[in-house]
């Protein structure tokens, strides 16, 4: 029966695995193995070093995901499913979380955590830019928590005459309100389903106030 493998792959397959060159080959293999395993524990390591420097600094968790942009809500937070189009995932949304200051008002305030949020839309749209407290609140003895949002932002958008496809936001500061439900995935790390509205609520005095609505999924690294 003739062969099945080509005589050049044959000749090939014949010289790398001769006896004289097997240690070689082993030592090779060796090698790989050393290399991945010492850049693991070195990202391990690199990864601890910017944990504890990043406490030092107050933070608490970093989140990154991506938003799906531009659909209309019945209320502020409740999303009208006609109008979702799940193309549109548009937007990279990044997040560094605070530990709350020790301070009088926000012990009152139940203690959120301060937020800084970007979301970044690839396509030209709107960006965005906030500042929000974000109070953790953990549902029963279960890892499973809701987080309502509220705060300010800042966009690029059009206050007015935007054209076709963007949004009159009527204020180049809006408020910011959202929420997240997710689950503790294991010590140092979260995953979430969040939801966003920006606008101005009407107390601008303009005479457009479309909003700006997001949601999405995003994952978090716990530092503390």
């Amino acid at each position: 029966m003739p062969s099945l493998i080509h005589p050049r792959f044959s000749a090939l397959l014949q010289m790398i695995m001769h006896p004289a060159r097997r240690r070689f080959w082993r030592a090779l293999a060796a090698l790989a193995a050393f290399c991945v395993s010492a850049a693991a524990a070195s990202a391990a390591t690199l990864a601890e070093d910017f944990a504890v420097m990043a406490r030092q600094y107050g933070v608490s968790e970093l989140r990154a995901g991506a938003m799906l942009h531009d659909f209309e809500t019945w209320t502020m937070l409740v999303p009208e499913p006609p109008t979702i189009d799940y193309g549109k995932w548009q937007n990279l949304n990044f997040e560094v979380l605070f530990n709350p200051p020790d301070s009088v008002v926000t012990d009152w305030l139940g203690k959120p955590r301060i937020a800084f949020t970007t979301n970044l839309n690839y396509v030209g749209k709107e960006s965005t830019a906030s500042l929000s407290a974000v109070w953790h609140i953990p549902i029963f003895d279960s890892p499973v928590f809701f987080e309502p949002v509220l705060g300010g932002t800042i966009h690029n958008g059009h206050l007015r005459d935007a054209p076709a496809g963007r949004r009159n936001l009527g204020s180049r500061y809006l408020f910011h309100l959202g929420f997240n439900i997710g689950i503790d995935v294991s010590d140092t790390m979260t995953a979430m389903f969040s939801l966003e509205h920006s606008s101005h609520l009407w107390l601008a005095g303009a005479s457009t106030n479309d909003g700006l609505n997001r949601m999405g999924f995003r994952l978090g690294w716990k530092l503390d």
